[in-house]
């Protein structure tokens, strides 16, 4: 007997768009045989857009996109009643690709996509030129900058980040972001929201243990991304939009130019098209985070407003300022001369933060983005704001940096050493890390 996933039904609501899904594997890949998904439009009045008015096939791809896995590791099929011809034939496109970044998936892995219809959806006539995806940082706002008025929707989706809650302080934080930046910028905006990350998989490592069968745990963590991003396929086709555009993750390291190996990559991206919607080149392809930041502070520096930045994935009203992208993107900012306060980070404080540094407690998974800060530091400048945290790191150099924040975090994550146990060994390391 096949193992099957079925889309049973879609329904509109109002501004929700609701789809049942059947788990008839036996697998427990979903968290229950039956499965309620649902996507809600905020302010799509301000477009005219009705859900209800679009074709089944369009109102679908969202969800076809996300549960696409179950067909690339699981020998399972995806049965559906109809489904939008272009992303039909680019089924395999993004197979491969998907499985040359995250795999290579074998063959004898794969299931299909099995529909009753194929359907030619048409684009209608074009009534903006671009979504720029938004969510506050400083990607989105060097992307929202590059592409802002009455041409572009920029379009919010708190719930790709992991931690985000449909409802909650960040998901309320992320609207507040949003109709800031549109206000400054000339621009329409929408927010969307989805039970996705919280209401579909069960834990893709449990699925596995039980089934015997394999974990890709890169692509557990960040492989659904893109997907999730695609909850606007309806809005996009309903707006005759063509052009979806994304910040670019660029991580420049000394003369090694690359991108971010995660759910943003241009290459996946550039993958993806459906019902004559695709993604444009990502904003900033090129360009460092570090003179993302000088961009964003030189276009809005003595406005009478300015964009808040938000790099925290905590859901909270106020970011943390203790994160990696918390202290990260406070860098970027103090290295352009400006004070993180200004821009967002109400918890910033030039003593504390510097503590933080000093104490290699900015852990970065890769050393591009400790390169990028330090690399961007000017020797010869005296800053406004923490001028000997950064001078100092530009003795230290991103290799030593990046290396002993590793050192660190083995120290202090209580696998070797309870350093609460022994305050003088402690006091002998931080000095030696200092250089003391």
């Amino acid at each position: 007997m096949e193992k099957n996933i079925e889309l049973v039904r879609i329904v509109v609501d109002g501004d929700t768009v609701n789809y049942e899904i059947h788990d008839n594997t036996g697998m427990s890949l979903l968290q229950k045989d039956k499965i309620d998904a649902w996507i809600k439009f905020y302010n799509a009045e301000a477009f005219g857009f009705k859900p209800h008015e679009m074709p089944e096939s369009v109102l679908a791809i969202p969800v076809v996109l996300y549960l696409l896995p179950v067909t690339w590791f699981y020998g399972v099929n995806l049965v559906l009643d109809g489904i939008d011809k272009i992303l039909y034939d680019d089924l395999d496109t993004i197979y491969e690709t998907y499985s040359r970044f995250y795999g290579p998936f074998r063959k004898e892995w794969r299931g299909k996509v099995c529909a009753k219809e194929i359907v030619d959806n048409r684009l209608p006539a074009s009534r903006y030129e671009n979504i720029v995806f938004y969510s506050g940082g400083i990607d989105a706002i060097h992307a929202g900058m590059n592409h802002q008025g009455k041409a572009t929707v920029l379009v919010s989706i708190p719930d790709v980040e992991n931690k985000s809650k449909s409802e909650g302080p960040l998901r309320d934080e992320k609207f507040a972001l949003l109709k800031e930046f549109a206000e400054l910028t000339g621009s329409g905006w929408l927010l969307i929201a989805n039970n996705f990350n919280k209401g579909i998989f069960n834990d893709i490592r449990k699925i596995a243990k039980v089934n015997n069968l394999p974990y890709i745990r890169k692509y557990a963590v960040v492989g659904r991304y893109l997907a999730n991003l695609c909850s606007v396929a309806p809005f996009a086709y309903a707006m005759g939009i063509k052009s979806l555009v994304m910040g670019s993750g660029f991580e420049e390291s000394e003369d090694y130019m690359g991108w971010a190996k995660d759910g943003t990559s241009n290459f996946l991206s550039s993958s993806f098209r459906f019902a004559g919607i695709s993604f444009a080149e990502q904003d900033g392809l090129y360009t460092r985070r570090s003179q993302k930041a000088l961009n964003i502070v030189s276009a809005f520096k003595g406005h009478d407003k300015q964009p808040r930045i938000w790099g925290c994935f905590e859901d909270s009203g106020e970011q943390c300022g203790k994160c990696y992208k918390c202290i990260r993107t406070q860098l970027n900012l103090l290295c352009t001369g400006e004070n993180p306060k200004d821009w967002g980070f109400t918890r910033f404080d030039e003593k504390r933060f510097s503590r933080v540094v000093r104490s290699y407690r900015w852990f970065e998974a890769v050393p591009c983005w400790a390169w990028d800060v330090i690399d961007s530091i000017d020797e010869s400048r005296t800053y406004p704001y923490c001028n000997g945290l950064l001078h100092w790191l530009k003795r230290v150099g991103y290799k030593r940096y990046f290396n002993r924040t590793r050192l660190v975090r083995k120290l202090t994550d209580g696998r070797i050493f309870n350093f609460g146990k022994y305050p003088h060994y402690a006091r002998a390391v931080w000095r030696r890390l200092a250089g003391k």
